[in-house]
């Protein structure tokens, strides 16, 4: 008698009706049962909600707009009403107000599964503003740290040249440690070339600059940019640029730089599912030293990676890796041979999220290089390999401010003994992006 005293009751109340129709997935039923009650019922928040869903999930967006825009005038803190009334606007089109709703849902308690949905929504604005309107994302940073290896040395104080001396050692100088800050500025932009085709242009430059405390002389400025096209089609991705660098070591008072490079790259991705993206990527590089040009190579260098997120786990882990490989093929044949190299390698990553606006995040690189001929000093050929271990955390504070503090470890065994050295930074990283 009572199940069947609350199915009456049930049948006699339109809201819940409503309620079961939505929730069996007929949207368009409750939709026609709730449309000619609006006069009498709307301005009561618990109809105008049940109204705005119906009428969103049966293509009737503007409906839904506005009773759901009743909705968070009487209940602001209202978050699935917000949810709803965000997707309505970007059933509309309207990108910019489905963002400033989704961001207010994002600063109330969600459950994580809610909270990932958001964030998928969220991205997907992203990149629809970035294939549809021109938009600038500058950035500024300081950091302050510390380097046990600022000149990069091996620790041996003495060595053998063999080819300058059987008997007698070289001295050497050793590792030095210091102090450092961090100082950079830069901005990226991107702007639709052809929208309807998803091809757009992009660009980036940035200016660091790393002063060590107590060796100045190991102080290095660089600046680097970037300009390109990308093609955006469904999942997959491709994109073509032209790029260069320029690196001074304590270079006050000298117009070229250390190290100069000029190139281009290309990048393909694919996105067999959410969770997944496959990446191939290839770059030929000019690499030049206007003080030592018998150093000069040009350098090429591809790889394929991998990426997956774990969005079913607490914390939205997220696991990536690569394998690469290329080569240094050396411009001064007669005197600059033993700089030519072949070089292969893998990386691998990890990120977690443990709270909302904090990341914990991992990555370890390893790459072996073998020089093509004999070194002119130590006679033989050097065998390098590389070890470079990262992990950080980073705290988003709001929107533009982040926090950064990592650590970092990085080994470089050689049997020229002068290329062997490692070496342990810490670094603390404030950064706005505006």
């Amino acid at each position: 008698m009572l199940v069947a005293a609350s199915a009456a009751d049930a049948d006699d109340d339109p809201l819940a009706r409503a309620q079961a129709l939505i929730e069996a997935g007929k949207p368009a039923e409750a939709y026609v049962l709730l449309e000619p009650l609006e006069a009498s019922y709307a301005g009561e928040p618990a109809f105008d909600y049940l109204y705005g869903v119906a009428a969103l999930d049966s293509g009737q967006a503007l409906r839904a707009v506005f009773a759901l825009e009743r909705v968070v005038d009487t209940k602001p803190d209202h978050g699935p009403a917000r949810a709803e009334l965000a997707r309505a606007y970007l059933a509309l089109g309207e990108t910019d107000d489905a963002r400033a709703e989704f961001e207010k849902v994002q600063e109330m308690d969600l459950p994580p599964e809610a909270r990932q949905t958001i964030d998928r929504y969220m991205t997907g604005i992203e990149l629809f503003h970035d294939r549809t309107r021109t938009r600038f994302r500058p950035w500024v940073l300081v950091g302050l740290g510390y380097d046990t290896n600022v000149n990069g040395a091996t620790d041996a104080k003495s060595v053998i040249v063999p080819n300058i001396s059987a008997t007698q050692p070289a001295l050497l100088g050793g590792t030095e440690n210091s102090p450092l800050w961090t100082l950079g500025a830069g901005t990226r932009f991107t702007t639709p070339l052809d929208v309807e085709r998803g091809l757009s242009l992009f660009g980036r430059i940035g200016l660091d600059h790393r002063l060590t405390v107590d060796e100045a002389d190991f102080s290095t400025s660089a600046a680097a940019g970037a300009l390109g096209i990308n093609l955006r089609r469904d999942r997959h991705q491709f994109r073509l640029a032209a790029e260069a660098d320029i690196v001074k070591i304590d270079g006050i008072g000298r117009v070229s730089g250390d190290r100069e490079t000029a190139g281009i790259s290309t990048q393909y991705q694919y996105a067999p599912t959410d969770r997944d993206q496959m990446t191939a990527f290839a770059q030929f590089a000019l690499v030049r030293y206007p003080d030592q040009r018998v150093r000069d190579v040009n350098r090429f260098t591809g790889g394929l990676g991998w990426g997956h997120a774990f969005a079913d786990i607490a914390g939205t882990p997220i696991l990536y890796g690569s394998i690469f490989g290329g080569f240094d093929d050396e411009q001064s044949e007669a005197s600059g041979g033993h700089f030519g190299r072949d070089f292969y390698g893998a990386r691998v990553g990890a990120s977690y999220q443990p709270r909302e606006r904090h990341q914990v995040y991992t990555t370890l690189t390893w790459q072996q290089s073998d020089y093509g001929e004999r070194d002119p000093f130590f006679a033989k050929r050097r065998d390098d390999e590389f070890f470079d271990i990262e992990a950080g955390y980073r705290f988003q504070y709001d929107e533009n401010w982040s926090l950064s503090p990592t650590l970092r470890y990085s080994d470089n065994s050689s049997n020229i003994v002068i290329n062997e050295y490692d070496r342990f930074e810490v670094l603390l990283t404030l950064r706005n992006d505006f």
